[in-house]
């Protein structure tokens, strides 16, 4: 009985996101039946309060709209997403000017902030860190990023930039990666061939924040899908990033660019993770069938919904498998274990390519941070002898 309730509220719950999204669907049938405070820990849960709550705004006066009280609440919680929102805005654009500015670089804002500008209302997603992706090559960007903050943390494709006071941010070598090495490769060198693209596409923030660049919709379709596959493999991921795909996609896309999206996904072999994503997209939040990469496929999509509901925005809910205050080795092994449930869709990711890739990884990070640390002493010793007096 307890699963049978369960499955009502999940159902409600998707209903409800989709009459959220699309201003032109109907009202949930059944809403009578909605559990508005399981619907807030429901959106908590997925990180996207402020998309249901347009939802909820939708309703106007109907007789089956949430009292005043919990009217307070998501409104409450709505508003403190929008001043995040202009925070991380005014710390997008000062950024993307600071780096123009003090290297000459030329950067774009990839997905956070880059992906509020298609929703309806900029300020309904729920902001995270800023990611930025430059035209230069890894060991220069992250020389010049440990010029302005020398304890800025080296990653596997980014590198942290803890310049800003109220938004993370994350200047990234690599846009994204993937769980298999050979892949990752071929992503690698499509990212090379379309970089110079990236960094053209100037638009103007909300409220006059500033200015940022942002990526084609091309380069997007196949950049968030690497994003979302890597976030479902390695941790788990939630309607969020679900949702920014669903509003990417609704842009559209003419038919060459349709096979040209599908030709570098066959490439990066994730045509089996895209058809279940486009099965989300059409079947669970109402996407037209002509808005598709591809023919959707209801067994894999049927397994990502699973993983999202119960995982949540980026597993961060997940009561089955928890990363948190683990070791190195004990997160790996969770990881792997975690991947074998996977592993019949997905043989590439979790059985050729992740066991190894994350050993890769750890290979990489200490071979980049030596480059860096040879580099910034060369560079220290150059300068050193022109700052010192004439004696």
């Amino acid at each position: 009985m307890q699963n049978n309730h369960d499955n009502l509220l999940n159902n409600l719950n998707i209903q409800f996101l989709r009459y959220s999204i699309d201003d032109n669907a109907p009202l949930p049938e059944h809403i009578e039946q909605m559990d508005w405070d399981q619907l807030l820990e429901f959106a908590q849960k997925q990180s996207i309060v402020g998309v249901l709550f347009h939802g909820m705004k939708r309703m106007g006066q109907h007789p089956c709209r949430p009292n005043k009280y919990q009217i307070v609440e998501w409104y409450t919680i709505s508003e403190e997403l929008k001043e995040e929102n202009k925070q991380a805005n005014r710390d997008a654009a000062m950024l993307t000017y600071l780096f123009f500015k003090k290297g000459n670089i030329k950067s774009c804002v990839i997905k956070g902030q880059a992906n509020a500008l298609m929703y309806p209302d900029p300020y309904m997603r729920t902001p995270g860190d800023i990611d930025l992706w430059t035209d230069q090559e890894p060991l220069d960007i992250i020389c010049f990023v440990r010029s302005l903050c020398p304890t800025a943390g080296i990653e596997y494709h980014h590198v942290d930039c803890p310049l800003l006071k109220k938004t993370p941010a994350e200047v990234h070598m690599q846009p994204s990666f993937m769980g298999n090495l050979w892949h990752e490769h071929l992503l690698k060198k499509y990212c090379r061939q379309v970089r110079d693209e990236q960094f053209v596409n100037i638009v103007s923030l909300p409220d006059k924040a500033g200015r940022i660049c942002t990526v084609t919709d091309s380069f997007n379709r196949v950049f968030q899908l690497t994003h979302v596959m890597h976030h479902f493999f390695f941790e788990g991921v939630g309607f969020r990033q679900i949702i920014d795909y669903y509003y990417l996609l609704r842009r559209g896309m003419t038919e060459e660019e349709r096979q040209a999206d599908m030709k570098v996904i066959k490439r990066l072999n994730m045509v089996r993770f895209t058809k279940g994503m486009m099965w989300l997209m059409h079947d669970v939040l109402g996407l037209d069938r002509k808005l598709l990469l591809t023919e959707p496929n209801e067994k894999i999509g049927r397994l990502l919904l699973s993983e999202i509901i119960k995982a949540g925005n980026f597993g961060f809910h997940d009561e089955r498998y928890s990363f948190r205050g683990r070791s190195v080795y004990s997160q790996y092994f969770l990881e792997m274990y975690r991947n074998l449930h996977f592993a019949w869709y997905f043989p590439s990711e979790t059985i050729w390519g992740r066991p190894v890739s994350r050993w890769w990884h750890m290979i990489y990070k200490a071979y980049i941070r030596r480059r860096v640390k040879n580099a910034m002493k060369k560079k220290d010793a150059q300068t050193r002898p022109a700052q010192e007096p004439a004696k």
